[in-house]
């Protein structure tokens, strides 16, 4: 059977029916090569994501810049192996949407360069789209090429980068910033890292990465995974109970030393994505575990994080409550405040941006690269959030339209999400979502690196678990052979 045949990317389109074929031959159980090929890629694409900053800091500073795009030649050689193998051949409309504001935003992008007048925009620019699009095939990939098999083998890489990082957040926790595992190897103070204070003296670990932020994606993102893992019945994890309990216990320690309440957040998203698998399953055995499990680990954390850990427990308090009231005069909301105020934000951009926008890659990182006398046009177009960068980067037309894109993309998930739960009884769906959902709404998807390279990663994890889930049910086990689907528009 051509590898073609069995490259169907048949997520995110509203199936209408679903016809099951009979048994499948052996040549429909074979897994086509290229699918293989991509897998390995996506694995050296996730190390390269957390050894990126390592590199940065502690291999070859003086290349810092350079190495940013490391993982980008691995990205382009997954997407010509998918093309090749005819991956994407029947690929949903989503896709095809995302890689039209791809195309759309190229002559943008030369007509602000015209517009501004200078050359550095050219280079900024490179950087944005490569912010914006380079990665948006990705999860469409894993989704078609991904098997059931797929899940496991990812989740021993993920244990094994929480296992890694664990010591290195703990030395890091404890040393201070000037030291050479905090700021790097640079004697150069330009090349150097900084930490950021957390309070009483300390610093939050940046981990591998070259900043809090790394930490508090892992964290997260790990969390959704394994604690999907511990939801699944042993015979069908793929991953030893011995593996499992070190990981969860390295990730346990990032957490607690991490500093980052945003990290704490998430899993606790994740944790009530954990319940809600509790009510939408239908099977007894995930929904006792679905129920008993969040709160086991919830008590385990009050209970244990004072004891273990009491001067990051303090820190911890310390800076929820500092961080709280600063926040409250803005909003009595708190946290929760400043994370709403994110999705209007954007309106004070609308009012004030050319038609065009000012620079694809001018509302993010990409200003830094950017040299201008004016330093007052630069304060005056950075943005906080992912949803006003894309009003200064692509303007008010198209920015409003890549939001509405971003706000699609997330529903339309989330039904699969739930159809794949309901069908299977498989936490791995739901509980990635709880990972993805809201970095994919509203998240630094387009203006942070290493938080895009999660996010991609982990949704590309989402969508092939909804399909896996998708031909698999609790009584007739997984089906080798994908059917064809029908759909609606």
């Amino acid at each position: 059977m051509a590898e073609h045949e069995h490259a169907a990317s048949d997520f995110l389109l509203l199936p209408a029916l679903v016809r099951r074929t009979s048994r499948p031959t052996a040549a429909a159980v074979e897994r086509p090569l290229t699918h293989r090929r991509i897998e390995t890629l996506v694995i050296a694409l996730f190390w390269l994501l957390i050894a990126e900053g390592a590199l940065r800091k502690w291999v070859a500073p003086q290349l810092s810049q350079a190495l940013f795009f490391i993982r980008d030649p691995v990205v382009l050689l997954i997407y010509w192996y998918a093309l090749r193998g005819g991956v994407l051949r029947r690929s949903p409309p989503l896709l095809y949407l995302g890689l039209a504001f791809a195309v759309l935003a190229l002559p943008l992008a030369v007509a602000q360069i015209a517009t501004l007048g200078n050359s550095q925009l050219v280079t900024v620019a490179i950087y944005g789209w490569r912010q914006y699009f380079l990665y948006l095939p990705l999860p469409f990939i894993m989704a078609a090429s991904f098997s059931r098999d797929s899940l496991p083998r990812f989740a021993w890489h993920v244990c094994g980068a929480a296992i890694i990082s664990a010591p290195l957040v703990f030395l890091q926790f404890h040393a201070p910033p000037s030291s050479v595992i905090n700021r790097g190897i640079a004697e150069d103070e330009r090349l150097q890292f900084q930490s950021f204070a957390y309070t009483g003296g300390l610093i939050r670990p940046s981990g591998t990465f070259t900043s809090t932020v790394g930490v508090t994606e892992l964290v997260s993102s790990s969390f959704a995974l394994l604690l999907a893992l511990w939801l699944t019945p042993a015979r069908a994890r793929g991953v030893p109970i011995a593996l499992l309990l070190v990981g969860s216990a390295a990730l346990a320690t990032c957490l607690a030393l991490s500093g980052s309440r945003a990290a704490f957040v998430h899993c606790a998203i994740v944790m009530l994505c954990a319940l809600l698998l509790g009510a939408l399953t239908r099977q007894s055995a995930v929904r006792v575990r679905a129920l008993f499990l969040p709160l086991a680990f919830l008590a385990l954390l009050v209970v244990l994080y004072p004891i273990v850990f009491p001067q990051a427990f303090d820190a911890m308090l310390t800076r929820v409550s500092e961080a709280y009231g600063a926040e409250s005069q803005f909003s009595s909301l708190g946290i929760f405040g400043r994370a709403l105020y994110e999705t209007i934000d954007f309106a004070y951009f609308m009012g004030n941006a050319p038609l065009m926008g000012y620079g694809l890659g001018l509302g993010g990182n990409g200003r830094t690269w950017f040299t201008s006398a004016d330093s007052d046009f630069l304060l005056r177009i950075g943005a906080e959030s992912d949803w006003s960068r894309h009003i200064v980067d692509l303007g008010p037309v198209v920015g409003v339209l890549f939001i509405l894109y971003r706000i699609a993309f997330v529903c339309i998930l989330f039904v699969q999400v739930v159809k794949a739960t309901r069908t299977s009884g498989s936490a791995l769906p739901l509980l990635l979502f709880g990972y993805v959902g809201i970095g994919l709404f509203y998240g630094q998807l387009t203006g942070h690196g290493t938080v895009g390279g999660f996010l991609w990663l982990f949704l590309g994890l989402c969508m092939a678990s909804c399909n896996v889930a998708a031909f698999e049910t609790p009584r007739t086990g997984p089906l080798a052979a994908r059917p064809r689907w029908n759909f609606v528009t």
